[in-house]
């Protein structure tokens, strides 16, 4: 994994208040690239949350790009606030952070089977982001304990959706320092490593389509590589 995506990481759990501050001070390079995986994950409103609590501890984004940072966020706000549906979902996220959740078509479902289902379909289309990750992150801490019911076997073991909510739990640790308590399932690292590898574009597309013909062979129909 990129140096710059570990940074990221830990700038994502400084902005959900999982992480007080950054191992180390960005470069100005690394800023930018930060700034630019925010948006192709369509996070950037809430990243830059983490970016305004670093002030305190002297880590300043360069000028130009905290500017256009600012501005993304800003945006994404003013979207919220004018919305005459408002989402379901972001109400998950608290009053500090819901605003900034950047609008999408579709929502990720909160019933408990349906929701890794949703994700392992949007991980088959390509289409698995921040973004989500972060949605499923919310929805896990809001709903602590009301899925406990799926340790038992609630999840198929066919079409490798068992091994794919594990490696999604991995994620979770990895990139957004979620606690085992709110975790339906075990953490499994080799699955969980490859998921947020391709979901932050490290796995090419032979491995991509690799690891789905041999990890979920049924799946193989919905793939988009």
């Amino acid at each position: 994994m990129k140096k710059v995506h570990s940074l990221f990481f830990e700038l994502i759990q400084v902005s959900v208040g999982q992480l007080d501050c950054l191992s180390r001070g960005p470069e100005p390079d690394e800023w930018f690239e930060m700034y630019e995986i925010s948006k192709q994950q369509h996070v950037e409103g809430i990243s830059y949350q983490g970016v305004m609590k670093l002030f305190e501890f002297g880590l300043r984004a360069p000028q130009d790009i905290s500017l256009d940072w600012m501005s993304e966020q800003e945006t994404i706000r003013e979207t919220n606030e004018m919305s005459e549906k408002p989402s379901a979902l972001a109400q998950c996220y608290g009053e500090e952070l819901r605003d900034l959740r950047q609008p999408s078509a579709e929502e990720l479902p909160t019933a408990s089977k349906l929701t890794i289902q949703y994700l392992y379909k949007q991980y088959l289309r390509h289409s698995l982001d921040m973004r989500l990750l972060m949605d499923y992150y919310f929805v896990l801490r809001k709903n602590s304990g009301k899925y406990e019911s799926l340790k038992g076997g609630g999840l198929p073991g066919f079409w490798g959706v068992r091994r794919f909510a594990r490696g999604m739990m991995w994620m979770l640790q990895e990139a957004m320092n979620l606690d085992k308590q709110y975790m339906p399932f075990e953490p499994l690292e080799i699955e969980g490593r490859f998921l947020l590898n391709d979901m932050m574009q490290e796995a090419s597309k032979l491995e991509r389509v690799a690891h789905v013909l041999f990890t979920y062979p049924l799946g193989i129909k919905d793939l988009r590589a």
